[in-house]
């Protein structure tokens, strides 16, 4: 007697809603972690920028005795562009230099460099992003704090007066959003937090420089980001071994070299 012929057993509807559930664990678990090494990835290109705007500063430095570039983009009102790194350090490159990061997320780059248009003000005359990069105020000859305080050329505008250039840093990445996001330069001696809030330096930094521009998690001492050195070394390093206070932090050169928190 010939047996009947048994077709393939079908799924049932349990069994498909088990498969399911399981590929969507996998990829709650996988995602993010594709997700991070993406913005590793990116880090890297943005670290490859900032080291070639690095070897076009030291360029600069050479040809003009030891002085670094200046900056000149505002953050709320009129500016200097001309002065600014982004545009003197230009002629110092044998490629074009890469002010864009490829982390930076800001709606502000003007439609003609490819972004979305949108201004950064609400006043007669538009600002707009130029660059996602800034100088450390500090080594300014215009917006050091000791040139608000003495004069432009008081402050550590010339690498004979930086005591440390392997832990000073030198540029930064500006914050994508906000009146910063225009500028070329922060107000690092603006960092310490009012004792009557309850924000901390790196939030109160954040609403200049993007701290967490790798991380993208909320501003604290273990977000990292991209930064350069004077020596024009460029590594990405955790905001809290970079700035502890106004008076213990890697950006003002008079004091970098006792800041704690050692670096690699």
């Amino acid at each position: 007697m010939q047996r009947p012929r048994v077709g393939p057993r079908a799924f049932t509807l349990v069994e498909v809603l088990v498969v399911i559930g399981v590929i969507v664990i996998l990829l709650g678990i996988l995602l993010p972690g594709l997700a991070s090494v993406r913005r590793e990835s990116l880090a890297s290109s943005c670290l490859s920028n900032l080291r070639q705007i690095s070897i076009a500063h030291l360029s600069y430095m050479t040809v003009h005795k030891e002085r670094f570039a200046d900056v000149g983009l505002p953050h709320g009102s009129l500016g200097t562009p001309e002065r600014s790194f982004v545009n003197t350090l230009k002629p110092y490159s044998d490629e074009p230099l890469m002010f864009r990061s490829p982390l930076d997320t800001s709606p502000h780059w003007p439609a003609d460099l490819g972004g979305e248009g949108e201004p950064i003000n609400t006043g007669p005359t538009p600002l707009y992003r130029l660059t996602s990069y800034g100088m450390n105020n500090y080594l300014s000859r215009t917006f050091s704090p000791l040139a608000a305080l003495e004069g432009a050329g008081a402050g550590a505008d010339a690498l004979s007066r930086v005591r440390s250039p392997e832990s000073t840093i030198c540029f930064l990445r500006m914050v994508d959003r906000g009146l910063y996001a225009s500028s070329d330069h922060p107000h690092v001696e603006e960092w310490d937090p009012d004792p009557s809030s309850s924000a901390d330096s790196p939030s109160v930094a954040a609403s200049q420089v993007q701290v967490n521009s790798i991380d993208q998690g909320k501003p604290s001492e273990s977000s990292r980001s991209t930064w350069s050195f004077v020596d024009g070394r460029v590594q990405a390093i955790e905001f809290g071994r970079l700035f502890e206070t106004s008076t213990s932090n890697r950006f003002d050169p008079a004091i970098s070299t006792s800041m704690q928190s050692g670096l690699q």
